[in-house]
C-alpha cells in the first residue's frame, strides 16, 4: 500500500475480504453486509472510509454506475482487469468481463488510426441480456 503501512484492524478486514473475492465486485452497502457478521464489524463510515483509501493506493477498482451515483469495487493487485474491457449494465449495474479478441482488434485500431490509447480498465455501458427482455 503506497500511503501509509499502517494496517488498522477494519482495514485488514476489508482488505482480506477483498481478496477472499477478488473475482467478484461490491458496492459498500453489501461489503458493510457481508461484513456485519463478524464480532468487530466495521460501521458503514468505516468501510466507505477505508475502501476509499484502498482504491487510492490502487489496491481496489472502483466502477461507476452512469444512471446512479453508487460504485462497485474490485480487488486489484495480481491478475489484473487490464487486458480487457468490462461491460456494465446501466439498469441492474451488472458488470461483465469481456476477454474478446475483436476488442483487442478494436483498441489497436483506436490506437493506430486515431492516436489515442484506450485505458487499461475501460468499461462499455449498456443493457445486459436479462435487463433487455
Amino acid at each position: 500500500m503506497k500511503r501509509n503501512a499502517y494496517m488498522t484492524g477494519h482495514k485488514k478486514q476489508i482488505l482480506d475480504f477483498f481478496i477472499a473475492h477478488k473475482d467478484k465486485h461490491y458496492t459498500v452497502e453489501e461489503i458493510v453486509s457481508a461484513l456485519s457478521a463478524g464480532e468487530t464489524s466495521p460501521g458503514k463510515s468505516t468501510v466507505y472510509r477505508q475502501v476509499a483509501r484502498l482504491w487510492e493506493d490502487g489496491v481496489i477498482r472502483r466502477f461507476e454506475s452512469p444512471d446512479t451515483d453508487s460504485f462497485v469495487y474490485q480487488y486489484a493487485v495480481g491478475e489484473g482487469c487490464d487486458h480487457h474491457f468490462h461491460l456494465k449494465c446501466a439498469r441492474c449495474g451488472k458488470l461483465i468481463h469481456m476477454e474478446c479478441d475483436k476488442l483487442h482488434d478494436v483498441r489497436e485500431h483506436i490506437l493506430k488510426d486515431h492516436g489515442f490509447l484506450i485505458g487499461g480498465s475501460s468499461v462499455i455501458y449498456g443493457v445486459c441480456a436479462g435487463c433487455a427482455e
